[in-house]
This record gives structure tokens, sequence and C-alpha cells, in this order.
């Protein structure tokens, strides 16, 4: 999370991804051309290859990613990627924890900031407007979801725990909390925290991922209206003394 997961000829299958340590890497490429606009240095280097393989897995998916292709778009020589990271399986579990947990890191703060804890559906609306608000703000990394979810057999299992963590796992535990809070004010009625986070979330992105606005992004009018809609069907279950979970 955040989730509250290309068409053409498929690739042959690749095997899983794996820990085995790489032969150590070569000496720092001295004729390494720099990346445009940033600053030098090996720091910096590090965010242009990270970025620019989000980049890459988002368009092309994990089997059809070269390192080639990152290092034309990180604007560094394959050289350089390989003094930072094992390979590609290191470099693609490294930019799936860092770009999920830079997700949950900003969803986090928005809530923080919206959220009032007094009144429950304005309070709702607020927090699905900043899971929906996720996919645009960050249309990269949710782009590299989908490839995982579509190539998720070439992924191990500890990769896929360790991209629940630090993202999607994180942003359910703090929508799960906030409506503890408004249970605890006695603005919701909710036995499950849990059970009710699976049902507010599956509300809030229904209409948005699903026609009319799954080929488009949806504009900021239509996602207040979505989620809207969604926060009043949630209260009809969970509002109040009357609701029951």
């Amino acid at each position: 999370m955040h989730g509250n997961v290309a068409d053409g000829p498929s690739d042959p299958p690749e095997a899983p991804l794996n820990t085995t340590p790489a032969a150590p890497a070569a000496p720092e490429d001295p004729d390494a051309p720099p990346r445009l606009g940033r600053p030098g240095g090996r720091a910096a280097k590090r965010r242009a290859i990270t970025q620019g393989a989000r980049t890459v897995f988002g368009r092309e998916g994990y089997s059809r990613t070269s390192i080639e292709a990152i290092a034309a778009e990180a604007g560094v020589s394959t050289r350089t990627i390989y003094n930072h990271f094992q390979g590609k399986d290191h470099l693609f579990s490294e930019v799936v924890h860092d770009s999920a947990g830079q997700v949950a890191d900003a969803f986090i703060a928005t809530v923080a900031e919206q959220l009032s804890g007094t009144d429950a559906r304005a309070d709702l609306i607020a927090l699905g407007r900043a899971l929906v608000g996720q996919r645009t703000q960050f249309p990269e990394h949710f782009a590299m979801i989908r490839q995982i979810k579509a190539e998720v057999q070439h992924f191990s299992p500890a990769l896929i725990d360790t991209w629940q963590k630090a993202g999607p796992l994180r942003v359910q535990h703090e929508v799960s909390r906030r409506l503890s809070q408004l249970t605890d004010a006695g603005l919701l009625r909710i036995s499950s925290p849990a059970r009710a986070t699976l049902h507010f979330v599956a509300l809030v992105n229904s209409e948005v991922t699903i026609s009319p606005y799954a080929s488009r992004a949806p504009s900021p009018a239509q996602v207040r209206a979505c989620v809207t809609r969604a926060v009043d069907a949630f209260l009809h279950g969970y509002g109040g003394a009357a609701g029951k979970d």
C-alpha cells in the first residue's frame, strides 16, 4: 500500500528473484557521465539510478527492463549502477521498498494535517480523498505496482512481504487507527477496525478504479463525488449508535 495492488507479446518466464550476493562491483567509473541538472556525488547518482529505475520499471515491467535502459534514463553508465547495486533484482527490491515508504509517509502526513477527530463525515471524506489521491500524486509508483501484480510470479515472497510492510500495511494501519479514534469519540460504531478498514478502502476506491474512470484519471470534482458517495455508504453501516459491523 497501498495498495488498499502492458499488453503485448509475453516474455519467457524468469527465475524468481534471489538474494545471492553478486561478485564485488568494479571501482567507480571515472568516465561515467554526470546526471544532468543534478549535483555530482555518489548520493546524487544513487538517487538518479533509483528514480530512473522507478520510471523504467513502471513503464516496461520487471522482465522487459534492462540495466542499460535504466542507465540511459538515469544518465549514468551501467558500471555506475553495478557500483551501487548487485543487479536488477537488488535494484528493483530497493526501489519498491523506498517508493512504497514514500507513498505511506505522504499519506500519513496528509491525514495528520486534515483530520480533526470531531466530524466523522468530514474526516472520512478527507481520509478517502487521501487514499484515492495517492494514485495521482505518485503515478510512477502505482505504474510499478501494476507491473508487480502482472508479473508476481517473478518475485519472491520476501520481496512482496517487504513491499507490503513498507507501504500498503502502513496505510491500512493508519486508516484503522483513524477509524478507531472516531469510534472512541462515539462518532462511529465499529467492533472490528480491521474489517471496517477493508470495507472503507474498498468503497472509496470502487468508483475510481472501475468504469467510467478506470481508463483515464478522474477530475478532482469526480474524485470528491465518488469519495463522498462511498463515505455516505460507509456511514450507513457504521455511523453513529445505529451502525453495527
